[in-house]
């Protein structure tokens, strides 16, 4: 898990995204920060995605963000009814 943790650290603090995580600071984020940087990097993906998430409702960030990573053929462990 921790190099996966790192490799995603490492990609986050290239172009595009050109954050400025170290292991520590990313893995202290809470959940919400963690939702807007995968909404950041989806929004590099689909510029309609560059957005605050607090403000939109929650069901409606999570259908945006499935539709995007579905026509990715991401598939989300789990039941798509849940969404």
């Amino acid at each position: 898990m921790s190099e996966q943790l790192r490799f995603i650290v490492e990609q986050l603090n290239r172009e595009p995204f050109k954050k400025s995580f170290n292991l520590i600071t990313f893995d202290s984020l809470d959940p919400m920060q963690l939702l807007q940087i995968l909404n950041d990097v989806l929004a590099e993906i689909d510029p309609k995605h560059a957005m605050d998430i607090r403000e939109e409702l929650p069901e409606q960030t999570i259908r945006r963000m499935c539709a995007l990573l579905g026509m990715l053929k991401y598939k989300p462990p789990g039941n798509p009814s849940d969404v």
